[in-house]
Protein backbone atom coordinates (compact mmCIF):
# COMPACT_ATOMS: atom_id res chain seq x y z
CA UNK A 1 0.00 0.00 0.00
CA UNK A 2 1.37 3.37 -1.00
CA UNK A 3 1.45 6.24 1.55
CA UNK A 4 0.32 9.68 0.32
CA UNK A 5 3.04 12.25 0.15
CA UNK A 6 3.21 15.06 2.71
CA UNK A 7 2.45 17.62 -0.01
CA UNK A 8 -0.70 15.75 -1.07
CA UNK A 9 -1.81 15.46 2.57
CA UNK A 10 -1.31 19.20 3.16
CA UNK A 11 -3.25 20.00 -0.01
CA UNK A 12 -6.12 17.74 1.06
CA UNK A 13 -6.21 19.32 4.55
CA UNK A 14 -6.22 22.82 3.02
CA UNK A 15 -9.15 21.93 0.74
CA UNK A 16 -11.11 20.41 3.66
CA UNK A 17 -10.42 23.42 5.87
CA UNK A 18 -11.49 25.86 3.18
CA UNK A 19 -14.66 23.86 2.54
CA UNK A 20 -15.57 23.82 6.23
CA UNK A 21 -15.06 27.59 6.50
CA UNK A 22 -17.22 28.31 3.50
CA UNK A 23 -20.19 26.54 5.12
CA UNK A 24 -20.18 28.84 8.13
CA UNK A 25 -23.40 30.81 8.16
CA UNK A 26 -22.98 34.55 8.34
CA UNK A 27 -25.92 36.32 9.97
CA UNK A 28 -28.18 37.74 7.28
CA UNK A 29 -27.97 41.49 7.09
CA UNK A 30 -31.25 43.20 7.72
CA UNK A 31 -32.83 44.79 4.69
CA UNK A 32 -32.67 48.55 4.55
CA UNK A 33 -35.67 49.91 6.43
CA UNK A 34 -37.61 52.75 4.82
CA UNK A 35 -36.53 56.24 5.90
CA UNK A 36 -37.93 57.43 9.22
CA UNK A 37 -41.25 59.19 9.07
CA UNK A 38 -42.09 62.39 10.90
CA UNK A 39 -44.49 60.68 13.28
CA UNK A 40 -41.62 58.68 14.76
CA UNK A 41 -39.93 60.16 17.80
CA UNK A 42 -36.57 58.60 18.62
CA UNK A 43 -35.12 58.78 22.17
CA UNK A 44 -31.40 58.95 22.76
CA UNK A 45 -30.05 55.90 24.61
CA UNK A 46 -26.26 56.05 24.04
CA UNK A 47 -23.65 58.60 23.02
CA UNK A 48 -20.44 57.05 21.67
CA UNK A 49 -21.42 53.68 23.15
CA UNK A 50 -22.04 54.99 26.67
CA UNK A 51 -25.46 55.07 28.30
CA UNK A 52 -26.87 58.57 28.59
CA UNK A 53 -27.49 59.95 32.07
CA UNK A 54 -30.37 62.31 31.42
CA UNK A 55 -31.76 63.15 34.87
CA UNK A 56 -35.23 62.73 33.38
CA UNK A 57 -34.43 64.82 30.28
CA UNK A 58 -34.43 62.48 27.31
CA UNK A 59 -33.07 63.98 24.09
CA UNK A 60 -35.20 63.22 21.04
CA UNK A 61 -34.77 63.19 17.29
CA UNK A 62 -37.51 63.40 14.65
CA UNK A 63 -36.78 63.04 10.93
CA UNK A 64 -39.06 64.63 8.35
CA UNK A 65 -37.81 63.41 4.95
CA UNK A 66 -40.57 65.30 3.10
CA UNK A 67 -39.31 68.63 4.49
CA UNK A 68 -35.66 67.44 4.53
CA UNK A 69 -35.31 68.28 8.22
CA UNK A 70 -34.32 66.66 11.49
CA UNK A 71 -35.37 68.24 14.77
CA UNK A 72 -35.87 67.48 18.41
CA UNK A 73 -35.09 68.42 21.95
CA UNK A 74 -31.52 68.06 23.18
CA UNK A 75 -30.61 68.09 26.87
CA UNK A 76 -31.91 71.62 27.20
CA UNK A 77 -32.89 73.26 23.91
CA UNK A 78 -35.01 72.58 20.85
CA UNK A 79 -33.02 72.23 17.63
CA UNK A 80 -33.42 71.71 13.89
CA UNK A 81 -31.12 70.63 11.07
CA UNK A 82 -31.41 70.47 7.31
CA UNK A 83 -31.17 66.80 6.41
CA UNK A 84 -30.56 64.63 3.38
CA UNK A 85 -30.64 60.83 3.26
CA UNK A 86 -29.47 58.59 0.42
CA UNK A 87 -29.82 54.79 0.47
CA UNK A 88 -26.45 53.03 0.33
CA UNK A 89 -26.53 49.26 0.93
CA UNK A 90 -27.42 48.51 4.56
CA UNK A 91 -27.49 52.17 5.63
CA UNK A 92 -28.31 55.70 4.53
CA UNK A 93 -25.65 58.25 3.75
CA UNK A 94 -26.53 61.22 5.90
CA UNK A 95 -25.84 64.91 5.73
CA UNK A 96 -27.02 67.19 8.54
CA UNK A 97 -26.54 70.94 8.44
CA UNK A 98 -27.41 72.94 11.57
CA UNK A 99 -30.26 75.41 11.19
CA UNK A 100 -30.54 76.56 14.75
CA UNK A 101 -31.58 75.95 18.30
CA UNK A 102 -33.20 77.78 21.14
CA UNK A 103 -30.81 79.36 23.65
CA UNK A 104 -32.27 78.57 27.07
CA UNK A 105 -29.95 78.74 30.05
CA UNK A 106 -29.50 75.36 31.70
CA UNK A 107 -27.25 73.72 34.27
CA UNK A 108 -23.64 73.44 33.13
CA UNK A 109 -23.70 69.62 32.97
CA UNK A 110 -26.72 69.73 30.63
CA UNK A 111 -25.10 72.38 28.45
CA UNK A 112 -21.89 70.33 28.18
CA UNK A 113 -23.84 67.18 27.26
CA UNK A 114 -25.85 69.19 24.74
CA UNK A 115 -22.73 70.59 23.06
CA UNK A 116 -21.33 67.06 22.76
CA UNK A 117 -24.67 65.84 21.36
CA UNK A 118 -24.77 68.63 18.75
CA UNK A 119 -21.16 67.95 17.78
CA UNK A 120 -21.90 64.25 17.25
CA UNK A 121 -25.02 65.09 15.22
CA UNK A 122 -23.03 67.42 12.96
CA UNK A 123 -20.30 64.82 12.40
CA UNK A 124 -22.66 61.92 11.65
CA UNK A 125 -22.20 60.62 8.10
CA UNK A 126 -24.51 57.59 8.04
CA UNK A 127 -27.71 56.26 9.55
CA UNK A 128 -28.70 52.65 10.21
CA UNK A 129 -32.35 51.97 10.81
CA UNK A 130 -34.43 49.06 12.05
CA UNK A 131 -38.08 49.01 13.07
CA UNK A 132 -37.18 50.11 16.63
CA UNK A 133 -33.63 51.52 16.53
CA UNK A 134 -31.87 54.36 14.78
CA UNK A 135 -28.08 54.57 14.87
CA UNK A 136 -26.05 57.54 13.67
CA UNK A 137 -22.54 56.69 12.54
CA UNK A 138 -19.34 58.48 11.69
CA UNK A 139 -17.66 56.16 9.25
CA UNK A 140 -18.53 52.76 10.68
CA UNK A 141 -18.48 53.84 14.35
CA UNK A 142 -21.64 54.40 16.35
CA UNK A 143 -21.92 57.97 17.60
CA UNK A 144 -25.57 58.26 18.68
CA UNK A 145 -28.01 55.41 19.31
CA UNK A 146 -31.77 55.99 19.59
CA UNK A 147 -34.78 53.79 20.29
CA UNK A 148 -38.27 54.41 19.02
CA UNK A 149 -40.45 56.06 21.65
CA UNK A 150 -43.79 54.39 22.23
CA UNK A 151 -46.31 57.08 21.40
CA UNK A 152 -49.63 56.88 23.26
Amino acid sequence: MRKPSILLTLLLLTVLLAASCSHRQMPPSEPLAPPPVKEQVWQLVRMQGKAVDTDGKVPTLVFNPEASTASGIAFCNHYSFACSLRANGDHYDLQLTPWGSTKMACPEADMNAEQRYFSLLEKASALRLTATTLTLLRGNRETLYFELRNNP
